[in-house]
Formats: structure tokens, C-alpha cells, sequence
């Protein structure tokens, strides 16, 4: 009987081991799927994120810079004929550079004007809201400086220039007068702020139809800077903007300008300014400028946005999106933005391995138990996963709920508050721009061919009175007014209308289903209304004093006034502007 029993103890071992070896194949090949799968899922979410964050950039760029053209519009309008004289339209001159400077101050404070005779005038606003006025009346004098305290004020004589400043000589001026379009210099230093600047220029012509002048702007590139940090920070990471040339425009970390052992201030390049990784990026995408410039017009809002890896000076994986950024001017700069591997998805890749020793220790315990609980986990992965890949291809209204308290109920709850982060306004709580952009190219992209196309009206809203409430009140109540403002907004429209903040004190309501003008300008209306009423959320403001805001309104509807979204935008704010002007104290903002 012992006997017996050994041979069916070894009989039983032997039907045994086959399971066994097939349990432990199971458990390797579904261990490798996952960790492939997990992978996978670590790439796409990483490089979905990037290239968001490098769209961003773009946009940013874009804003910061494009206001210029408005500045200069604002001078000189297209089609006013420049006298050969200054002087004979000098009061209206004067009243066209002051409203030029309020409409982007912190970005084109200084607006200027020189003609072929040698006359120029120059009007640059001080923080304090005061103006600086440089006057060359004649081709052979030094200039004059005179002080403003407003736009209707008399003239303070401050100094005489000891230099000759003659307009004729400067980079903008000569750049301006060969093309019939407007341009930019080269950036340079302004040694007077110790900063980078770019100027903007366009040539005027004069009754005949001839060459008279040019009117330019300059453009702080500090604020640029700023924006390049922030973003750098909110991410762990690093940003950048670059020229062809490998000189930077904006780096996260430092500033663009350093001051050499001599006392002398020169510009960065990827190579001089001390950070190994974005010298290393720059060389990797520096042959993308040798490409056509791609058509500013594009719709899309991750286009020409791509994507790199390489490894850090500790040989770490590091995530690169990069997009170039051009306009009609001439801009051609690339953005960056690097995060290393391990810092922007820890929490996936911790996922990943607790995944493949779940897998394993089930699969050892009970294959089909195994299986199951793999699955279930495999498919909040793969739902997560395809989430993220929505969101970057412009859903922004896609989301993943879970209740799970594991690995994946973090990272599900990670990717909630980054959705957050990459679309909603910090200050007020709606929409930013590039939610905007989303749902703008959503609503004129048909899902499908044959789809009826659904029209909208878009409103673009900018507020009257908010620079003075600034002034006055402070920017902690200015903050409060434009949240204020924003949930007035959105309590107002439909649920499903949709309220955008595009920074500054401008907002964007689109209002679905609406093709009527007649019915966008009642709610247009409707909105002014809304807004006048007085503010109640400042602080610190006394008793008895009420505060209150204006706004004026730009309307545009689709497709009939346009059937891109960047047109569209256009359109609504030339509305605007128009409206704005019409008002008596439309220069206070």
C-alpha cells in the first residue's frame, strides 16, 4: 500500500506539473502584455500632454505679439494718407498714439511715427498712467521731451536730447519701407529697461499714394519670459523659445540677458546660457527652421506641434514637444517644452509595476481569478488611456470617473485636476483660451461629411472702466471683478453656450444654435446690462461708493460672417473696437 500511494502521489505530480508550467507560460506572456500596454499608455499620455503644453505656448506667443498689429491699426489706420508735414495733423497724431498705447500697455507702451523729412513723435506711457512725449519737429533738430498727464492735457517741456535721433536711421524705419507689409526687427536689447524687445513697423503712404513714413511699436519680451517660467513650473520641467540662430528668446529658470564680468549686457544663447539639456534639444530640432514656414491659417490646434525623446545629463528619458511660431510679419521662433519621463508620469509607471505583480500573484493563486481582476484594471488603464487621447485630439469635455482607491484612482484624479489645469482660467473659473480653441473647432468641424453644419454666434467682449477700477482699487479687487464678471457670464447663457476668458479683460461667449444677428444682439444687450450693474465681491471699498464696469461687444456669426475660428475671432473684434470707439471715454480701460 505505501507503495501504491507513492506511485499515486507521483502520478498526481506529474498531471500536476504541465498546469503548473502552463500557469507560470500564462503568467509570463500576460505579464509582458502589460507591461507593453503600460508602456504604451505612458508614451501616448506623456507626449498628449506635451504637445498640449507646446500648443499653449504657441498661443501665448501669439497673443503676446499680435496685439502690435491692433497698436499700429490703431495709429495709423490702413488707408490714411500720412501729410508730408506732421505738424498740420498734430492734435490727431497725438490723440491716435495715446489710444494706440492703451490697448495692450504692458506690451506696447511706446508707439512711434517718422517720416522722410525727418520728423517723428513718439509717445511712450509711464505705470502710472502719464505719458511721455518725444517730438522731433524738424529734420534737423534733437529731439524734445515733454510729459502728459492725459490725453487732452498740456505739455510739460522736460529735456532736449543731446543725441541726434533721426528716424530715417533706425532698423525699423528702413526694414518698414521696402515691403507694403508689415514686419519685425530683429530683437534686441533696449538698454534703457535692460530687456529684449521686438519692434513692429509698417510703412504709410501719403495722398499720392507714395511712401511717407513708418509707424512701429515696440514689444517687451519680459512678460514673454514670465509666461515661459510659469508654464516651466507648473510642470517640472523646462521651456523655451529659440531663434534660428540658437539665440533665446525666453528660457524657465533665468532671464534671457546676463551681465558680463565688464558690466556689459548681452543676449543668452542655448549654448552660453549654462543649461545643458536646452542647448541639447536646440541642437536636435534647430534643422526644423529649414522648412517651409507653415501656413499661419490652420485651424488645428496641435498642428506642426511634434515630439522628441533624448536623455539628460544623468541619462533620464526625457519627453520634448516642440512647435515653430510664425505670423505674416516674419516671426519664425520655436517653443519648447522638456519634462523628464519619471517626473511627469510617476504615477502611471508606478501603475504599470503594480499591475505586472497583481498579474503574477494571481495568476499563481487562481488563473481564471487572475485573469479577471487583470482585466478589470486593464480596462480602467486602457478607458484612461483613451480619455487622455481624446483630450488631446480636442475633447475637452472628456473625463474618466472612477471610485477606486488604488494607483488608478490617483492617476484618474491626476489626469481630472491636469484637464483642469490645461483649460480653465485660474482667476475666474471658466473657460480659458484653449478651451476656446477646442470648442470652436469642434462646433465648425462636422463629425462627419455629410453632418448639417450647426451655426452659433460669437460674442467677444471687452470691459470698459477696468483699468481705472485697476488703478484705483487694486488688482486683488481686479481679480474679483473679472470673476465676478465671469459668473454673471455663465449663470446667464444656456448650459450649453459657453463662456471663454482670453486673457486681460477680454471674454468670448458662444451662443449655440443662434444664426439670427438680431437675437445675438438682444443677448448682447442683455450681457451689457448684466455687467453694468454694480460690483459686490471688492473689498476694502468704502461705504456709499458703488463700483461698477462697462463692457462693449463685438458680434460675429457662423458660417455667414465666417467659417474658420480664427476669422471668426477677427471679425467679433474689429466689432468690437468699432463699438468701443463710439463711446466718449472709450480710451479708459
Amino acid at each position: 500500500m505505501p507503495a501504491v500511494s507513492l506511485q499515486l502521489r507521483s502520478l498526481k505530480l506529474r498531471l500536476l506539473l504541465p498546469y503548473a508550467a502552463l500557469i507560470v507560460v500564462l503568467t509570463g506572456v500576460i505579464g509582458g502584455l502589460t507591461y507593453l500596454a503600460g508602456a504604451r499608455t505612458v508614451t501616448n499620455l506623456s507626449d498628449n500632454m506635451l504637445k498640449e503644453m507646446a500648443a499653449r505656448m504657441r498661443q501665448n506667443i501669439q497673443h503676446h505679439v499680435s496685439g502690435s498689429a491692433a497698436v499700429l491699426e490703431a495709429a495709423f489706420p490702413s488707408g490714411m494718407a500720412a501729410p508730408q508735414d506732421m505738424r498740420t495733423d498734430w492734435l490727431a497724431l497725438c490723440n491716435r498714439l495715446w489710444a494706440a498705447t492703451t490697448l495692450h500697455p504692458r506690451t506696447n507702451s511706446y508707439v512711434y511715427y517718422g517720416n522722410i523729412a525727418g520728423q517723428g513723435v513718439g509717445l511712450k506711457r509711464q505705470p502710472d498712467g502719464t505719458a511721455e512725449l518725444r517730438i522731433r519737429a524738424q529734420g534737423d533738430q534733437h529731439r524734445r521731451y515733454y510729459s502728459l498727464s492725459s490725453i487732452d492735457s498740456t505739455q510739460h517741456y522736460l529735456r532736449t536730447e543731446r543725441a541726434m535721433f533721426d528716424p530715417r536711421n533706425r532698423p525699423w524705419f528702413q526694414l518698414a519701407s521696402q515691403v507694403d507689409h508689415h514686419t519685425w526687427t530683429s530683437v534686441y536689447i533696449d538698454f534703457g529697461i535692460k530687456d529684449l524687445v521686438l519692434t513692429r513697423a509698417r510703412r504709410v503712404l501719403n495722398t499720392h499714394g507714395d511712401f511717407e513714413g513708418v509707424v512701429a511699436t515696440d514689444v517687451s519680451l519680459s512678460a514673454l519670459n514670465d509666461v515661459v517660467d510659469e508654464l516651466a513650473r507648473s510642470v517640472k520641467g523646462l521651456a523655451f523659445v529659440v531663434e534660428s540662430s540658437g539665440e533665446l528668446v525666453a528660457i524657465s529658470g533665468m532671464k534671457n540677458v546676463r551681465f558680463t564680468d565688464a558690466g556689459r549686457i548681452e543676449r543668452l544663447t542655448t549654448q552660453t546660457g549654462g543649461n545643458a539639456l536646452a542647448n541639447s534639444i536646440y541642437q536636435q530640432i534647430q534643422s526644423y527652421f529649414n522648412e517651409p514656414v507653415p501656413q499661419t491659417g490652420n485651424t488645428d490646434y496641435l498642428f506642426n506641434v511634434r515630439s522628441l525623446q533624448l536623455k539628460n545629463q544623468n541619462d533620464e528619458p526625457v519627453h520634448v514637444a516642440f512647435v515653430r511660431v510664425t505670423d505674416h510679419a516674419g516671426l519664425d521662433w520655436m517653443a519648447a517644452v522638456a519634462v523628464p519621463r519619471a517626473t511627469i508620469l510617476a504615477d502611471v509607471s508606478r501603475l504599470v509595476e503594480l499591475v505586472v505583480v497583481v498579474g503574477v500573484l494571481c495568476l499563481l493563486i487562481a488563473l481564471v481569478i487572475g485573469m479577471r481582476l487583470f482585466g478589470r484594471i486593464a480596462d480602467d488603464v486602457r478607458s484612461l488611456s483613451n480619455a487622455v487621447k481624446r483630450v488631446g485630439q480636442g475633447d475637452i469635455a472628456s473625463s474618466f470617473e472612477t471610485n477606486r482607491s488604488d494607483e488608478v484612482g490617483e492617476l484618474a484624479r491626476n489626469f481630472s485636476h491636469m484637464r483642469q489645469e490645461l483649460f480653465t482660467d485660474r482667476v475666474t473659473g471658466v473657460s480659458n483660451r484653449s478651451a476656446l480653441q477646442h470648442v470652436l473647432n469642434s462646433l465648425i468641424t462636422p463629425p462627419s461629411p455629410s453632418a448639417t453644419v450647426t451655426p452659433f454666434a460669437l460674442l467677444f467682449l471687452d470691459l470698459n472702466l477696468f483699468k481705472a477700477l485697476n488703478d484705483q482699487w487694486g488688482h486683488d479687487n481686479g481679480d474679483r471683478a473679472l470673476a465676478e464678471v465671469a459668473q454673471r457670464l455663465r449663470h446667464h447663457v444656456r448650459t450649453d453656450d459657453h463662456v471663454a476668458r482670453l486673457g486681460g479683460d477680454e471674454f468670448v461667449v458662444v451662443l449655440r444654435g443662434v444664426d439670427n444677428m438680431e437675437v445675438a444682439e438682444t443677448t448682447s444687450a442683455k450681457l451689457v446690462d448684466l455687467i453694468s450693474a454694480p460690483l459686490t465681491t471688492l473689498q476694502g471699498i468704502p461705504d456709499g461708493v458703488v463700483v461698477h464696469l462697462g463692457a462693449s461687444i463685438g458680434i460675429a456669426l457662423y458660417p455667414h460672417d465666417a467659417k474658420d475660428a480664427q476669422s471668426l475671432l477677427k471679425r467679433a473684434d474689429q466689432q468690437m473696437y468699432a463699438k468701443k470707439a463710439l463711446r466718449p471715454s472709450a480710451h479708459q480701460r
